[in-house]
């Protein structure tokens, strides 16, 4: 077994700096890093208070939390963040975690490890996952799990989507956590079935703590079930949008006796961890609405925000509406040669976003519609479906005069509508549907012809 020589070369080599103090504030003993991190030599101990050392705005918190600890001794850990007087009077800011030993024997003390700011805990994490471009769920989770991170104890955190219609929608960091399945739907119902006061109210990047008497008697049940103290949120908006709050960073503060939860007051270095972590969330965010952003225009038609043909396709596949029963409507618009020619290409294109609108507004979410090119439309209904009144109503709306400086115009379409036979591919029903719109066209526009 090491002799106490080991131990103390161990603590002396170490960037922290280890105190032991009694509940007075009298320092016991002082490793040797003291001197590296604040100028005192070792011996500085003796005789010593850290009170005496402490900024005025810090003594208070200190003198409350020896208290606390000295009249319950089963206090564990007590984290902090304080601000203490160097060698060269400056004010060194500092992170500490103490661990009550007052009821040792042997220390009889409060064990104070302490760190500088730069030895804080870095959430790189995250970063990395954006670089490689891991799923936007990954990266979220990875950013909850900062929170709380550098301490004993995980705690669980969660991102709720400000626009979530379940409870499945939220991120939780620890999902296997029993904390997590319990919580998810209460938090669900805190920050949007049912949102507090404080949620509705909070701003990008504000950060605000939920006391007890601030929350429903169904919540504080699932608290008092799981020793949990409080809870910690920061609103999130993407980078892009700094005042539009998409999100929120939710923690589940515990109880004593792991940690103090000091009525919600926000501590530096929390503030500057969640700072950080909301920040990595508005990165985050912004490339998950651009990534969402390429990928559409990458499927849609720029024009009309219809699927492009290469996607239509893939939609067609992917919705099962290239079976045998599944209804076709080609669609081409009246003379509209014509309406550029007169007007203008910049005329033409209002009449077709135009088009494209009254298809959004006729189809319901089973259906797919396209822009083939040019004046032409193609919309597949799934079997079942009534393609020739779908085609009877476009027909109807699109022939809605439409409002263009100076003018107002009118454009007419005719449909060809059929149906994809058994024994033939969604390819071939669209060109005998082509036929049938031809077919209208002969017989004088601005009507549907059907072809079975």
């Amino acid at each position: 077994m090491p002799n106490p020589s080991f131990y103390q070369a161990v603590l002396d080599a170490s960037r922290a700096v280890t105190l032991v103090i009694g509940v007075d504030g009298s320092v016991i003993f002082a490793s040797r890093g003291i001197q590296d991190m604040l100028g005192y030599p070792s011996s500085w101990a003796e005789g010593r208070n850290i009170l005496d050392y402490l900024h005025p705005e810090d003594v208070s918190r200190v003198v409350e939390s020896l208290v606390l600890a000295d009249d319950n001794r089963e206090i564990r850990y007590i984290p902090m963040t304080l601000r203490i007087r160097d060698n060269e009077e400056n004010w060194v800011e500092v992170d500490i975690l103490s661990t009550n030993r007052l009821g040792d024997p042997e220390i009889s003390g409060i064990i104070v490890n302490i760190q500088t700011s730069e030895c804080r805990p870095t959430y790189s994490d995250p970063i990395t996952a954006m670089a490689k471009n891991e799923p936007h769920e990954n990266v979220m989770q990875l950013i909850a799990q900062g929170v709380g991170r550098g301490g004993h104890l995980k705690r669980p955190s969660f991102f709720v989507p400000r626009a979530a219609t379940s409870e499945a929608e939220i991120i939780c960091s620890i999902p296997d956590h029993p904390i997590s399945e319990h919580f998810r739907p209460e938090i669900f119902k805190l920050f949007i079935a049912a949102p507090i006061d404080k949620v509705e109210v909070s701003e990008a990047g504000e950060l605000l703590s939920v006391n007890r008497s601030e929350l429903p008697a169904s919540t504080l049940k699932l608290m008092n079930r799981w020793d949990i103290a409080g809870i910690r949120f920061g609103a999130v908006a993407p980078n892009d949008t700094p005042h539009d709050v998409t999100h929120y960073l939710v923690s589940l503060d515990y109880a004593l006796p792991e940690t103090l939860w000091m009525d919600g007051v926000w501590s530096p270095t929390g503030i500057q961890q969640w700072q950080e972590l909301l920040q990595y969330a508005g990165i985050a965010l912004s490339q998950e609405r651009n990534r969402l952003r390429l990928q559409r225009a990458a499927s849609r038609d720029t024009l009309t925000d219809l699927f492009n043909r290469s996607e239509f396709v893939k939609e067609l596949t992917r919705r099962g509406l290239d079976t045998a029963g599944c209804g076709v409507l080609f669609i081409d618009l009246d003379d509209f040669k014509t309406i550029n020619d007169s007007y203008g290409h910049n005329i033409g294109d209002i009449a077709l976003v135009n088009i494209a609108q009254h298809i959004k507004q006729s189809l319901d979410e089973t259906g797919v519609a396209c822009r083939m090119g040019g004046d032409e439309f193609v919309i597949v209904t799934p079997n079942g479906a009534d393609a020739q009144k779908l085609a009877s109503s476009l027909i109807e709306s699109c022939s809605r005069p439409f409002i263009t400086d100076p003018e107002i115009l009118r454009v007419s379409a005719s449909i060809g509508v059929t149906k994809i036979r058994t024994d033939e591919t969604w390819e071939h029903a669209i060109q005998r549907a082509d036929i049938a719109l031809l077919q209208a066209k002969q017989e004088g526009k601005n009507r549907l012809v059907s072809c079975e």
